[in-house]
Parts: structure tokens; sequence; C-alpha cells
């Protein structure tokens, strides 16, 4: 069956099981759970289904849509796709063993090919008898920062996309060590954690492709002062002797509005850039939370580079707007200046399990922008519905405005096991 026939299907098949669930939402029996089930168990795990059926219009105006489409002209293209992530814990007396994974099928109108992938996300062994204290191995996601859709501090990780934060990442091969001494004077608690993180061909190759070499130690120095949490990052490049350093602090000034920041000073060649990020989430009386954050980083581009940069993709010759195009697809962050808002709902009008929520993540330097309207309903234990629609926005020579993808609506079903 060819991926559009599928993705067809699919949609027949959610709407089916939309309304079947529906019927059931009100089960009390679906709720019910036994004791017994919250035992400590010497392997556990979990599992998802997911199922994603998407439809893309591409931005015929881009400057990047004759690279794309040389030949075959296209307006639109669906997709389908199938996740299986898998996390699983062995726990013994003396030790404890993590497990992260995901299996994905994807196809496309574009092609008649189906891809499979495999990541291992996570796989790190735990000494378990030196708690509270601890020692890790293996591949392992550190999670650095405090902020939700940027994390400057994040200096030893893979980072996130914006557009999707909670997606899951990989992680990296390092060993880590974490201290807890205790309570010192005027700080209610506090932490020391140490990274070793060693980048050879074979490990960690990906991360830092243009170095053969390198071994990169991390320290971590944690701190909670009343209701404000700190943290103080250093990071040592043993080859190109170079140091890098952040920090960021978390505060709940009422219970239900929390301030957040980070700030990160980072080289890469010799070129040193600073990142800075003030945020904060906010829950007003009618159950609508609010997470804004602002996130500037000097190594973006100003709105005068960038535009250039779209004009030589546009204008140069096939050699000068190649090399254009790999630089501008070589870089995480296109601007200097971001903003992001994001607006979530929980159950309006007595909904019981649905929650909308509305995001805008904005390029400040160019005023392009890009929304993202969901729908989530959770009828049943364990499983939910998501219906999306994202629309990108800016005008000519700008990174929304620019974008290949010009808006994109994707039902999403999800099974939890």
């Amino acid at each position: 069956m060819k991926p559009l026939l599928a993705m067809r299907a699919l949609l027949i098949i959610f709407g089916l099981l939309f309304s079947s669930l529906t019927l059931f939402a009100q089960d009390d029996s679906l709720y019910s759970f036994e004791v017994e089930e919250f035992t400590k168990k010497t392997w556990e795990w979990k599992s998802e289904l997911t199922v994603a059926g998407s439809s893309k219009t591409f931005n015929q105006d881009s400057v990047l849509y004759p690279f794309k489409f040389q030949q075959d002209q296209q307006t639109k293209v669906q997709d389908l796709s199938l996740q299986i992530p898998l996390e699983s814990r062995w726990d013994w007396e003396w030790s404890r063993l993590y497990f992260v994974g995901e299996f994905r099928i994807t196809g496309s109108s574009l092609s008649d090919t189906i891809e499979q992938t495999a990541v291992l996300q996570e796989a790190y062994w735990q000494l378990s008898t030196l708690d509270p204290h601890s020692i890790e191995s293996g591949k392992r996601l550190l999670r650095w920062g405090k902020g939700y859709a940027f994390n400057p501090v994040a200096l030893l990780e893979r980072s996130k996309d914006p557009e999707n934060p909670e997606a899951a990442r990989e992680g990296l091969w390092m060993v880590q060590g974490i201290l807890i001494p205790g309570t010192l004077s005027g700080l209610d608690s506090n932490s020391l954690t140490l990274v070793y993180l060693p980048v050879r061909s074979g490990i960690n190759g990906d991360y830092q492709a243009n170095l053969e070499q390198e071994d990169i130690w991390g320290l971590k120095l944690s701190a909670l002062l009343g209701t404000t949490d700190f943290d103080l990052y250093l990071t040592r490049w043993s080859e190109k002797a170079e140091t890098d350093w952040g920090f960021d602090f978390a505060s709940n000034l009422s219970s239900n509005f929390e301030m957040h920041g980070e700030y990160a000073e980072d080289t890469d060649l010799s070129n040193k850039y600073t990142k800075s990020l003030l945020g904060i989430r906010y829950l007003t009386d009618n159950e609508i939370t609010w997470t804004i954050e602002a996130y500037h980083d000097t190594s973006g581009w100003t709105k005068d580079e960038s535009t250039e940069i779209y004009k030589t993709i546009e204008n140069a010759s096939a050699v000068a707007a190649k090399t254009a195009l790999t630089e501008l697809q070589s870089k995480q962050i296109v601007s200097q200046d971001y903003a992001y808002v994001k607006a979530s709902l929980k159950e309006p009008f007595d909904w019981l399990y649905f929650t909308p929520s509305l995001t805008w993540l904005g390029n400040l330097a160019d005023q392009s922008f890009n929304v993202i309207t969901q729908l989530n309903y959770a009828p049943v234990t364990d499983w939910s519905f998501q219906l999306s629609w994202q629309q990108l926005s800016g005008d000519a020579y700008t990174q929304y405005g620019e974008n290949l993808l010009g808006n994109k609506l994707e039902l999403k079903t999800n099974y939890s096991f």
C-alpha cells in the first residue's frame, strides 16, 4: 500500500477509534487500580504506540523551493509515521540499568519507499549502593537548564527543537558522578555533579563532527535557597583548551507564578558567544497556563546577515548559492533574538480530559513567526488524540517567510502500555 493510501486508511481508523473510545470515556471501571501495581519490581518497562498522519503544504515563494524540487514540482505532501518508544529499568541490590530507545517507520507521498529507523537514546548503568550519591556510565541525556523552549546552559547535549521542546532527544556517551554533601549553612540542599565526555570517531563523533579527538569535562554545582534553585556550570575542552560556563535559576514567586533564567558563554572555533534566557510560567484563575520566554544568542545572524544569505541563495551563481544554502542548513540558531509564548487551557467548558493550546514562536529581528494550534483529548486511560495545525508566516528574506514549509495539519493518536 502506498503511503498516501495508507494515510487515508489511517484517518478512517482514527475516526472509528475516536468515536468508540468516547462512548467509554465515563466508565469508572477503566480508571480502577490495584495497590499491587505500585509495588517495586526488579524489572519495569513502559512503552507507547504513536501513529501520526500529516498533510504539509510547501511554500512555493521560498528561495529554497527550487533547490528542493528542481524537476518534479510539488505543492503538498502526505506523511505517515509509526513510533514505538521503549523505556526500561532493571533494579538490583547494588545497581540499576536504564534503557530508552525508539523504533520508527515513516512513509511519504513523495516516494514509495518506507523508512525504518531505530535510535538508542539512553542506555546507562547506575551504582545504587551510594545513595544519595550516584555514579553513572553510558549514554545519557543530562537535561541541564531551567528553560522550556531554549537552554543556553545545555553545554553538553544536543539542542532542543523550539517548535517541539518535549520531543525525545538522543543522549551522549559519558561518565557522571553526583555528590550530595548535605545541607550547608544557609542552603536547604546542594549537590555537585562531575561529567567526563569523550569524543572519538566511534564515540560521540556526530556530536562534534569537526573534532577527531577531544576530552570534555563538566562541572555542575546546584543549591536550593528557600524557593529558588541555583545552578553553576563549567565545561573544559582539553584539546581546544577552552572553558565554557553558565548559570541558571528558577524561583517560585507564588503558588501560581514561576520565573526562570539562564546565561552561558560558549566558545566555538575561538569565537566566544553569549546566550541568555528569561522566562515565566503563570497559571491564571481560569486554568490558563502561560509559558513565556525571551532568548538571545550572539551566535545567530543579524537581520542584515540573514537577508544577505537568502538573497545569495536566490540570485547568486550555482556554486555561491549552494555554499550559502549549506551555511543556512548548518545553522542551529538563525537569528539572535526569539520569543516563545504558549497558552494552554485545561478542560474548557467542563469538557473533561480536553486541553487546547496555542504556541507562538517568533523571530524578533525579522518579525517572522510560527504558530502552532493543538487540541489534545484523552477520553480513556492510556489513550490520547492530538490534532494540530502549524502556520509559518513572514516577509521575503525572513526565517519563517522563506521556510520551505508553509503549513502543516497533523492527526496523531497515542496508546501507552
